[in-house]
C-alpha cells in the first residue's frame, strides 16, 4: 500500500472538476519507469497551486488504476478529454509546452478512477506533512505509516467534498466514505502487528486470504497480506486466517482472539460507525473455534 502525492497542473485539474470527470489519465512525459510499489487501488493526491496561491496544496485525489504507453494520438482518441483538454490540439500544445519543444512518440500515463476533490485546499503540514513547495513529480506520503494518508482523509473531511462531481452511479461522497474506512482499518492492522508466524504459516494464511479475496465484494485491507475485508453500508466483515500446526495450536487460537479484541477495541477508538464482525479461514478443522467466533459476533450485533 502506497499513497503519493503527484505535482498537478491546477487548470488541467479545474478542467476535469467543471468536466465532473470521474477518470482521469495523466501523461508523463519524461519518465520511462513505472512508480514502484504503487498498486492498484492506491491514492494518488493532487499537489496543486489552489486558486492564485504560490503555495502547493493537496485539492483532491484519485485511485490508481493502471500505467500505459500511449503516443498524443492514441491518448486523445483512447481516452479525450480524460486527459484534462477539450481538444487534441490543447493537449497538444501542452505536451509541447511540457517537453519544452518535443514530443516524445509514446509516454508514460496513469489511468486514473474514482476521482474526489476537497471543497478547501488541504496544505501539507495540516496533515503533519512535510512536502517541499518546489518538488518536481511526486513523493510517497505514507510508504511505512498508513496514519498519514488517514490524516489528510480525516482533515478532508472537516472542510468537506466537492459534490459537484456527483453522477448518477456513484456520489464523490460514497467513494470517500469508503476509502477513509479502509484506511481506518489499515491504521488499526498496522497498530496490531504482524503475527509470529513462522514462514510456512504465513504462506499458507496469505493462500487463504486470497482465496477469500476471489469472492465478489472481498479485498485485502491495505497493507496486509492475511486479513481480509468487506463492507457494506452498515457492516464491516473482516476474515483472519487461522492456521496452526499440531504443536502449537493454542499459541495460535490465543493470538487469534487476541487479535479479534484489538480489532473490536480499536475500531471503537477510531469511531468507525459499523458493524464490525469476523469470520474465520482455515484449511484445518476448527468448529470449536469458529462457534466462538460466532458468539464473538452475536454479541456485537
Amino acid at each position: 500500500m502506497s499513497s503519493i502525492a503527484y505535482v498537478t497542473d491546477e487548470e488541467m485539474l479545474e478542467y476535469h472538476r467543471l468536466c465532473r470527470n470521474r477518470t482521469i489519465l495523466f501523461w508523463r512525459i519524461a519518465s520511462k519507469r513505472k512508480i514502484a510499489d504503487f498498486e492498484k487501488g492506491d491514492l494518488l493526491f493532487f499537489f496543486a497551486r489552489p486558486g492564485r496561491s504560490r503555495r502547493k496544496a493537496l485539492i483532491g485525489y484519485a485511485h490508481y488504476d493502471c500505467t500505459v504507453r500511449l503516443s498524443l494520438s492514441q491518448m486523445w482518441k483512447q481516452y479525450g478529454e480524460a486527459t484534462g483538454y477539450s481538444s487534441e490540439q490543447r493537449l497538444h500544445n501542452a505536451l509541447l509546452k511540457a517537453g519544452k519543444g518535443t514530443i516524445p512518440k509514446t509516454m508514460q500515463c496513469l489511468y486514473l478512477k474514482n476521482v474526489v476533490f476537497f471543497l478547501s485546499p488541504i496544505y501539507p503540514e495540516e496533515a503533519g506533512l512535510s512536502i517541499p513547495n518546489k518538488l518536481e513529480s511526486y513523493t510517497y506520503i505514507d510508504k511505512d505509516d498508513p496514519k498519514v494518508t488517514y490524516n489528510i482523509l480525516k482533515t478532508a473531511e472537516k472542510y468537506g467534498i466537492d459534490l459537484w462531481t456527483a453522477d448518477r452511479s456513484i456520489s464523490p461522497e460514497i467513494i470517500f466514505q469508503r476509502d477513509e474506512i479502509c484506511h481506518q482499518l489499515a491504521v488499526i492492522a498496522h497498530d496490531i502487528g504482524p503475527d509470529s508466524r513462522v514462514e510456512k504459516e504465513k504462506q499458507r494464511a496469505h493462500r487463504l486470504a486470497e482465496e477469500r479475496c476471489q469472492t465478489r465484494g472481498w479485498e485485502m485491507i491495505r497493507g496486509q497480506k492475511t486479513d481480509a475485508m468487506k463492507l457494506d453500508q452498515k457492516n464491516i466483515r473482516i476474515a483472519l486466517p487461522y492456521v496452526y500446526q499440531t504443536n502449537d495450536e493454542p499459541e495460535r487460537r490465543r493470538e487469534l482472539f487476541g487479535k479479534i479484541s484489538l480489532y473490536r477495541l480499536l475500531a471503537k477508538q477510531y469511531h468507525l460507525d459499523r458493524n464490525v464482525t469476523f469470520e474465520i479461514l482455515s484449511d484445518k478443522p476448527c468448529g470449536k473455534v469458529k462457534e466462538l467466533v460466532n458468539l464473538i459476533n452475536d454479541e456485537e450485533l
